[in-house]
């Protein structure tokens, strides 16, 4: 059999697309050229199906005019030079020459290994999808694994199916145990999907991870790759199985965290030998895309329980300091995690301090051989833990915990008595009844969250870790459908999402202390397709460490966008930065 001949199984013709060897038999793949087929892709398996050559005289006609001159176009559209794009043809995507480079690349035999860098919304998803479709189209591929964090799953497989004719298969506990059931005994249900799409935390798992790895995968595209450097289980998954793949793709708009050591380990996934990475980094600017964007700062002046809240907090930081003498690098970040919880909300404090408080009265509460939490509530590999609370820092109390105890208990006091009234939820809640509109609210911390769903008095839906992918659907679509309601979210519930389409306003109900985190939340309005003004608020609390960090971040933005190619400004060190900035303010004007 030869491409493009015309055959006839099980009483229908087709059109043949691709012949693959296997030893005795043959894996035909075929096109539908007579009703109800037309049209439809096919795989059968020869001689267990009886494939008939047909047999096609080829006669001169004479056509019409315009039906020559399509003909002629089709041929000229087919006849392509070498390494020029043929999916992208019949893609559903807009032709944007930065989208076009990557598959290009590849397919120019630039290299093998990409990392798609792009501020966010420049489509990163589409260009991905567009490689895979190119190597698909020629065969050069069989077999794709997309990871990707839980809740962006769906919108792959959506992606994917509707702009490329992808058809992908969410793979997760329940379709595996599905697919076994139906496979034949001993047979991994992996091998049985050719385009996966599974959560990277569902897939590191150790008894997951086996299966997955002793699969042949020809692509491997990694979303939010940021999450996979430096040393974790995360990232020896991943590089397990980007080393056995023929082609890497790794998507993330923030690349460097400032570890260079968690940058050089991205990078050297999937390396081989003196194979090439191939980085894409294109801002808006250079792409000339976008819509214009006003960001607005609103200050929030502390009522008098939150200004006694953040004295007593000032109190326990300054005994802290004094009863360590001199504060290491831990113990201002460990310092810096209650400042945090303070700027969030009155509320996430209190819920930390009342922890701390039960674990002094608790009988082997610092027990270092405590035992690890395993993922018994989410055997699926949906949920998130990364917008849960923190735990209270191991290195952070007092010698004198009858002491810590008392500064501690008033401090929980002040807490929960400004929580019943926080100047900045007061506002938000203005805000939003002046916009009309759907906005986008985002918090760091879940219960912060949950907080203000209990008191915003407005229809809203709430995105966060803990969520089931069912749960989470079912809050974005409420969330597109209704208008004027209220997306509340953390970030790493809102990570990747496209809200643009009915949304240009995002509120942030504390300032993240990494810059480009900031980044991260407006860009799920501000992205490709969106036509209006994007509009971002800013609540910062007067009176307290936030007006610095804003200053803080702002030079650290304009330093990053004055260095073209530098790597971005965050991480441990900046996190210290700006811990330093916060609690050194709170100590020195605690009274």
């Amino acid at each position: 059999m030869q491409i493009s001949q015309y055959v006839r199984v099980r009483g229908a013709r087709w059109r043949v697309l691709d012949v693959r060897a296997y030893g005795d038999c043959e894996l035909v793949t075929l096109t539908g050229v007579s009703p109800p087929n037309i049209g439809v892709e096919r795989r059968f398996l020869a001689p267990f199906d009886v494939i008939e050559p047909i047999d096609r005289r080829i006669r001169p006609r004479v056509v019409r005019v315009e039906r020559w001159r399509n003909a002629c176009r089709h041929l000229l559209a087919d006849n392509r030079p070498p390494g020029g794009l043929e999916a992208a043809l019949h893609a559903r995507m807009d032709l944007l020459p930065h989208q076009l480079e990557p598959a290009l690349a590849i397919l120019r035999g630039l290299g093998s290994r990409v990392l798609l860098a792009d501020e966010v919304g420049l489509g990163k998803t589409i260009q991905a999808g567009l490689v895979c479709a190119e190597l698909l189209v020629r065969g050069a591929i069989d077999r794709v694994l997309v990871l990707t964090p839980a809740g962006l799953r769906g919108q792959w497989r959506d992606e994917l199916l509707k702009r490329f004719s992808i058809r992908a298969t969410t793979v997760d506990a329940p379709a595996l145990r599905t697919a076994a059931a139906t496979l034949p005994v001993g047979l991994n249900p992996w091998s049985a999907q050719p385009i996966a799409i599974a959560s990277i935390d569902y897939v590191k798992r150790p008894e997951v991870l086996p299966a997955v790895a002793a699969c042949s995968w020809d692509l491997v595209i990694v979303d939010e790759a940021h999450g996979v450097g430096g040393d974790s289980d995360r990232h020896v998954a991943v590089g397990l199985l980007a080393a056995r793949a023929a082609y890497v793709l790794l998507l993330t708009a923030t690349p460097h965290s400032g570890d260079r050591r968690a940058f050089a380990s991205l990078c050297g996934l999937g390396s081989l030998d003196a194979d090439p990475l191939l980085v894409f980094r294109r801002s808006r600017n250079a792409v000339q895309i976008g819509v214009p964007r006003r960001v607005h700062i609103t200050a929030a002046r502390p009522s008098a329980d939150e200004r006694r809240m953040h004295r007593s907090l000032a109190d326990y930081t300054a005994a802290v300091r004094a009863d360590r003498r001199e504060l290491h690098d831990a113990s201002w970040l460990a310092l810096s995690v209650l400042h945090k919880r303070a700027l969030s909300s009155a509320w996430s404090l209190a819920q930390s301090i009342d922890r701390r408080l039960a674990s002094l009265l608790a009988v082997g509460a610092n027990d270092a051989r405590a035992q690890l939490m395993l993922p018994l509530g989410d055997p699926d590999g949906e949920r998130s833990t990364d917008d849960e609370a923190p735990a209270w820092p191991a290195d952070l109390g007092l010698s004198d915990a009858d002491y810590e105890r008392r500064l501690l208990t008033e401090l929980a006091a002040h807490a929960r008595t400004a929580a019943r009234h926080e100047t900045k939820l007061a506002m938000l809640r203005r805000l939003l009844k002046r916009a009309r509109e759907s906005a986008v609210v985002f918090t760091e911390y879940r219960d912060t969250l949950l907080h203000i769903s209990r008191v915003l008095d407005l229809p809203c839906v709430v995105l966060h870790g803990g969520l089931t992918a069912r749960e989470r659907a079912a809050a974005l679509a409420v969330f597109a459908s209704e208008p004027r309601t209220v997306l509340l979210a953390t970030d790493t519930a809102g990570e990747g999402l496209n809200l643009h389409h009915g949304c240009r306003l995002v509120v942030n109900v504390e300032l993240p202390w990494n810059p480009m985190r900031l980044e991260q939340r407006i860009g799920r309005v501000d992205r490709i397709g969106q036509r209006r003004t994007v509009h971002a608020f800013h609540l910062i609390a007067t009176g307290t460490g936030e007006p610095r960090i804003l200053r803080r971040l702002a030079q650290r933005i304009a330093a990053a966008q004055a260095e073209i190619g530098a790597p971005d400004p965050v991480g441990i060190d900046e996190e210290l930065a700006i811990a330093r900035l916060v609690i050194g303010e709170a100590f020195d004007g605690r009274h």
